[in-house]
């Protein structure tokens, strides 16, 4: 009698080598065990498991008319992947993000001049004007037009407000003005 392991069984039976194994111990498929690490299978006790009808055809016309389908679908891909590779490049346009603010022009809503602000909170012009320069207060640069027609060269956003607050709300000269503490929280 001839036997075959159970990778060749599977292979026979056209089934993974895994369900050969559970036909083996569900007791539908007989095996022997020569060693204690190896399993044969008879070739006869196969027979009930091997493949019987090649594809008749109905099902040949079937697999047929999927795989042209699958052809025509592939070609119109790469129809389009040609068309999305030849066609020029077009130049983009730039969207500001949010964070970006305008360094030029009409002096936006959310910005306060710098000067004008710490003049407003009784601080001195030269202290604010140093922080500035170290980067100890955050300020953004740039030309804007105040609604009374000055020039702004340096604006505070709410950040800068709340930098601006905590740096100087200890000086015996601050005065607080009704937007303290601009959004700073004693707590943190």
């Amino acid at each position: 009698m001839e036997y075959v392991t159970i990778m060749e069984a599977a292979r026979r039976c056209q089934v993974s080598d895994k369900t050969i194994r559970r036909w083996i111990h569900a007791d539908k498929l007989s095996a022997r065990f020569p060693q204690s690490n190896r399993s044969e299978i008879a070739v006869s006790d196969l027979e009930p498991f091997l493949p019987r009808h090649p594809p008749g055809p109905v099902q040949e016309a079937a697999i047929e008319s999927r795989i042209a389908v699958l052809e025509h679908r592939v070609q119109e891909l790469e129809q389009q992947v040609q068309w999305l590779l030849s066609r020029p490049e077009a130049p983009r346009a730039k969207r500001p993000s949010r964070r970006e603010t305008r360094t030029t022009g009409p002096l936006s809503k959310h910005l306060v001049p710098l000067l004008a602000f710490a003049n407003r909170h009784n601080v001195a012009e030269s202290k604010v004007l140093t922080h500035v320069d170290i980067n100890l207060l955050p300020a953004k640069r740039g030309e804007w037009t105040d609604r009374d027609g000055a020039v702004v060269t340096l604006a505070l956003d709410a950040k800068g407000r709340q930098v601006f607050y905590q740096l100087y709300r200890e000086l015996p000269a601050f005065l607080a003005c009704s937007q303290c503490p601009h959004g700073y929280l004693d707590a943190v």
